[in-house]
């Protein structure tokens, strides 16, 4: 335990280390997707402090017409970092400390994988200090300033770590593969493309080792898991999955996540795996790494047997992931669901795992009785050589998030990328396709068929009243909102009979509702989720809390054995 402890301080200190340039004065955290989760970190505080929690709509977005963000985009990168809002009041500075918490988490999950598969803290040690020091992390955390992506580099080796024990360990393996289901799910709330690609490499994994896969105990195992991992996520699939049966939204129409001519444009050249030109993105496998690898010749025989799948899997696939990601490779013509990943460059991620291990490993072999002093001296050289990165870092910050506060309007002089709602993807398709219908549109009721007389409207972010009367047959109201599941609209009529109205999307992607004949009524709008939406809440909700207990009890009955 103490061993355990030291070597956490030692990733703790790497971590913060190379966290500094982050806390830097005028240190750009804007670039790239910063501006945009600057902003949804605003959106999402402001609604939970007008009571909409779970913080699903982000009201004041879209020129007050709301915008949801959390329904479609991890849910761990719009409310983990906002935690650190007991400590500062500062959204960049919530999310500078929550980047320090990932490079940590990762540096720890990293360690416990490896020093799971070698038995050896150092080898451990020094992979989570080479995965830290991985120049395309520092990418993600610095240049693209990519949260979503950080953030799945926790949950990569959980996965595998969990897959390790259950293939390995004979007896209690249900208990040893909880890593499985936290890193399963963590990546599914963190970053949906990193997720597919994982259980590809996954299920690879495990067909390499399909004679262990006639064990009846492994497949319970793999199902129970599979089972925790949908009941843990249910809170965020099942509603994405239900919008996706609702209507058109542009994040799900063909070719819309995905431009093949960016894809080719931004592929990786075989120079760039070695040097980082200036003002470039570093897509750098690392020296020390690459030293490394070159060492696999050598320690070929002195590899354990029961490692040795997982090892070559390992380089071997972090070979392909690199090969991939280059210019030569003809990656535009590989099946829609791969060509989501967007980017062939985010292929580096998994080579900045799978290739650590490898090297860590080798040099663990390698180095005759390999101890703390080996991987204090090899991570001191890595850092040192990432060093000259710094110069591609951008201290111009020109932005500050006063200006992001309460939102950004939608006018004539937006283009294609706005800051808090980027490239509106998350709209209905008939409201992206209209959107000058949005930059020019009263923030009140409108009656689009029919006639009434809409009087006294009061409207505060997702919660609006107002009285309707003189309604003829068949009235179509629009109310101020863009369509999203969840609006609860209920009409009162003078007789006081209270009955709620079905809602559905109008021509111009905005929430409308149909009225009858009536004289006068009040009716009452405010975002409550759809039941299906709060269903999926408690049982992700009781799942977690089943599996906590679960684990105290464990311990309670091993302490007292």
């Amino acid at each position: 335990m103490k061993s355990r402890i030291k070597d956490y301080l030692i990733i703790f200190v790497i971590s913060v280390i190379i966290s500094i340039p982050l806390f830097k004065q005028n240190f750009n955290i804007y670039l790239d997707d910063g501006v945009q989760h600057i902003a949804r970190l605003m959106g999402t505080y402001q609604t939970i402090m007008e009571g909409q929690f779970p913080s699903v709509i982000m009201s004041n977005f879209c020129n007050g017409f709301g915008y949801s963000w959390n329904i479609f985009y991890s849910p761990i990168t719009a409310f983990i970092p906002l935690i650190f809002r007991f400590f500062t009041s500062s959204f960049e500075l919530m999310l500078k400390m929550y980047m320090v918490l990932v490079t940590l988490l990762s540096g720890i999950s990293m360690y416990e994988f490896v020093k799971k598969v070698t038995k050896n803290r150092y080898a451990g040690l020094l992979a989570a200090g080479l995965y830290i020091l991985a120049p395309y992390r520092l990418t993600d955390m610095y240049m693209r300033i990519a949260i979503a992506e950080l953030t799945s580099f926790i949950f990569i080796p959980m996965v595998f770590h969990g897959l390790y024990n259950i293939l390995n360990c004979d007896e209690k393996s249900f208990n040893r593969s909880w890593p499985l289901t936290i890193g399963a799910t963590g990546l599914i709330l963190s970053h949906t493309v990193v997720a597919m690609y994982t259980a590809i490499f996954s299920l690879i994994y495990l067909m390499i080792n399909f004679k262990k896969l006639k064990d009846k105990k492994i497949w319970k195992t793999i199902g129970v898991n599979g089972l925790l991992i949908l009941l843990l996520s249910s809170f965020y699939l099942l509603p994405l999955l239900e919008h996706k049966v609702a209507t058109e939204y542009e994040v799900f129409q063909p070719g819309r996540m995905e431009r093949t001519e960016v894809m080719i444009n931004l592929k990786v050249d075989a120079t760039d795996l070695l040097y980082t030109p200036d003002g470039e993105l570093s897509f750098e496998i690392g020296l020390v790494t690459l030293i490394g690898l070159t060492f696999t010749l050598l320690v070929n025989k002195r590899i354990d047997k029961e490692n040795r799948k997982i090892y070559y899997f390992s380089l071997i696939s972090g070979f392909v992931c690199i090969i991939m990601s280059l210019r030569f490779f003809p990656f535009e013509k590989m099946p829609a669901m791969l060509k989501m990943i967007q980017f062939t460059f985010r292929l580096l991620e998994f080579s900045a795992f799978f290739l650590a291990f490898v090297a860590s490993m080798n040099y663990s072999i390698l180095i005759k009785n390999f101890r703390l002093r080996d991987v204090l001296v090899i991570c001191l050289i890595a850092f040192l050589l990432i060093v000259p990165l710094i110069r591609n870092l951008n201290f111009e910050k020109r932005i500050d998030e006063k200006m992001l506060w309460p939102s950004v309007g939608v006018n004539e002089h937006t283009g294609r990328v706005h800051a808090g709602c980027a490239t509106f993807e998350y709209l209905p398709s008939r409201a992206f396709y209209n959107l000058d219908y949005i930059k020019h549109r009263e923030n009140r009721v409108y009656v689009l068929k029919g006639n009434a007389t809409i009087e006294n409207e009061r409207k505060k972010g997702s919660k609006l009243d107002f009285n309707v009367s003189n309604v003829t047959e068949d009235t179509l109201i629009e109310l101020p909102y863009v369509y999203y599941l969840g609006y609860n609209v209920k009409i009162t009529d003078e007789t006081e009979k209270t009955k709620s109205l079905n809602t559905f999307e109008s021509e111009n992607g905005f929430v409308a509702v149909r009225v009858s004949e009536l004289a006068s009524a009040h009716v009452q709008v405010q975002y409550t989720g759809t039941i299906l939406m709060n269903i999926s809440y408690i049982v992700s909700f009781l799942t977690a809390i089943g599996i906590v207990v679960k684990v105290i009890l464990r311990k309670i009955l091993k302490n007292k054995c």
